[in-house]
């Protein structure tokens, strides 16, 4: 498989050594009261539409991914992702992303673009111009565009909400070693818009899904990091699941969020429900070095599910925009299984953290 990718030269290192916590400051952002599990801190609850807006955080993160198809039938893959990092000393600064997979060909392509500061450029709830690229928030909860528009390939969608929202943890706030992080989704979002790809243009639609997820936490690098799915199974049910690890690079925490086909969310834990995530291969990136799993085995006993995922196509590392040590792998995979015995599959997306070794330091090496 080819792999085509196009880079923007970023004059704005220090924005991406911000999101990666690689920058400290004279007087950094503090990390709240509930950063650690054992504190007792009382969260604000989330309340629609204001939280889907920009927070006063360290960082922020507006996610999606997708599954759409042409009106002839091809089909594609894509994840769309704006980042905000503010490390409370002057203004925050945005860096976007956009991977798109063509499953025909088995091409992936990622692209980047920066901005310095919040610049609006319209008068709804939030408007954001990310270089040429544009990011809207829509008045109506679950509701978002962006236009994202590059040399190779161009993405503009509108994706609306198609299900309920779901809160991660129960109440959408997570205190971890990290810091505490606010966590929602909508697992089920109607996605349309068009598609140019190599100067071929397609009107697609499909399904999608948004994470939002913003907090005073810090993105460490390898061999911390985590392995994140997001499942849409066929009978209209959503499970994300999130495994996490530490800075020595033990797995801290399994834990994920279930919405069954009628809207009814459930918070999924290990050792009350039953996950087992098993790794049943792995790939070398010839570019970073970087060596992921790929191909998972995952049970939940408690909703009856024994599911594989295999990526549709083993190359869709995200490099463009960010440093070495904050590449990662975000993917388009298939589900195939069985749910309380009967056959079940879907589309899912993984999100692979922390598993390419930073540039090293010159000096280190003398």
């Amino acid at each position: 498989m080819s792999n085509k990718r196009t880079y923007l030269t970023l004059f704005l290192l220090p924005v991406l050594l911000v999101l990666t916590a690689c920058v400290t400051t004279a007087e950094p952002r503090g990390v709240p009261t509930g950063a650690s599990p054992d504190a007792t801190a009382t969260p604000a609850p989330i309340t629609f539409p204001q939280d889907e807006l920009a927070h006063d955080s360290r960082i922020e993160w507006w996610y999606h991914n997708g599954h759409l198809i042409s009106e002839s039938g091809r089909e594609f893959g894509f994840h769309f992702v704006l980042f905000k990092s503010d490390d409370g000393l002057g203004e925050p600064n945005l860096v976007a992303q956009l991977g798109i997979l063509d499953v025909e060909t088995g091409e992936y392509y990622d692209f980047s673009r920066a901005e310095a500061g919040m610049r609006t450029i319209g008068d709804g709830p939030l408007e954001l111009g990310i270089a040429n690229w544009e990011y809207r928030v829509d008045e109506t909860a679950g509701s978002q565009s962006f236009k994202a528009v590059t040399d190779n390939a161009s993405l503009s969608l509108q994706l609306t909400a198609a299900s309920p929202v779901m809160l991660h943890n129960g109440i959408g706030w997570l205190p971890t070693k990290a810091g505490a992080t606010y966590y929602y989704s909508w697992p089920r979002q109607v996605a349309s818009g068009e598609l140019i790809l190599n100067g071929e243009k397609y009107s697609v639609s499909g399904s999608a899904w948004f994470d939002h997820q913003w907090g005073d936490f810090f993105v460490l690098g390898k061999p911390a990091g985590w392995q994140w799915f997001a499942l849409q199974l066929a009978d209209g049910g959503s499970l994300m699941i999130s495994q996490s690890r530490g800075i020595d690079g033990e797995i801290e925490e399994t834990y994920g969020t279930y919405m069954a086909p009628d809207g009814t969310v459930s918070d999924i834990r290990q050792d009350v429900d039953g996950i087992d995530l098993t790794v049943l291969g792995e790939w070398t990136s010839p570019d970073s070095g970087g060596t992921y799993p790929s191909g998972w085995s995952l049970t939940v006993e408690s909703l009856g599910l024994e599911l594989t995922l295999e990526p549709v196509a083993v190359d869709q590392e995200v490099q463009a925009g960010l440093p070495s040590n904050s590449t990662y792998w975000e993917g388009k995979a298939r589900i195939t299984g069985s749910q309380n015995g009967k056959p079940i599959g879907g589309d899912a997306y993984v999100e692979l953290s922390g598993y390419v070794d930073p540039e090293p330091i010159e000096w280190m090496q003398r």
